[in-house]
């Protein structure tokens, strides 16, 4: 069983080749209807996952199907994925290909919980400290949660900041225990 980060390392060769061909944006367009596309025809991916179904069966399979509506450079990736036998790619394709297309564009997503949200300016300010701090466009979600009491706890890429008043009650807990304990 293949894991995600071969579908990604495939995905940015792509991206890649489009960039340098000045086709990004309909590569883009390509993946959302091709992740369109597998995602609600279960049928179709089973096909072209199927081991004993011949590769010039799928590539055909895959020129009826998208051959009108992706671009060549599009068929031509998913004939490669084929001819390479790792057809199991298209599978991960949906989960893995926005946030590749947005480290192309230099976009990286943010999280940020806070018991009474950001808005406003205040938002405004925050986003341009993120962006300098990271170098990227960043694109802040913020959601409210009261649980961790105050401060705020911020997850960017695979990065977290945990300055929540819950998560420094707790650490002071654990100091006063182990104190206590010693």
């Amino acid at each position: 069983m293949l894991d995600n980060s071969v579908a990604i390392t495939f995905i940015n060769a792509l991206l890649d080749i489009a960039l340098k061909k000045g086709q990004f944006e309909q590569i883009e367009k390509d993946l959302d209807v091709f992740c369109g596309i597998i995602t609600k025809h279960d049928k179709l991916k089973k096909i072209l996952l199927h081991p004993s179904i011949s590769r010039d069966n799928k590539k055909d399979l895959i020129k009826r199907v998208f051959g009108k509506s992706v671009s060549t450079l599009m068929v031509n990736f998913l004939y490669l994925l084929v001819d390479r036998r790792r057809e199991e790619i298209m599978e991960f394709i949906p989960e893995v290909y926005k946030p590749a297309v947005d480290d192309k564009r230099g976009v990286i997503k943010a999280k940020i919980q806070m018991v009474i949200p950001l808005t406003g300016e205040r938002l405004d300010n925050f986003k341009k400290k993120l962006n300098k701090l990271t170098g990227k466009t960043v694109k802040v979600e913020v959601v409210q949660n009261p649980e961790i009491l105050g401060g705020m706890i911020i997850e960017i890429g695979n990065m977290m900041i945990d300055g929540s008043v819950a998560s420094r009650l707790k650490n002071l807990k654990t100091r006063l225990l182990s104190l206590r304990t010693a």
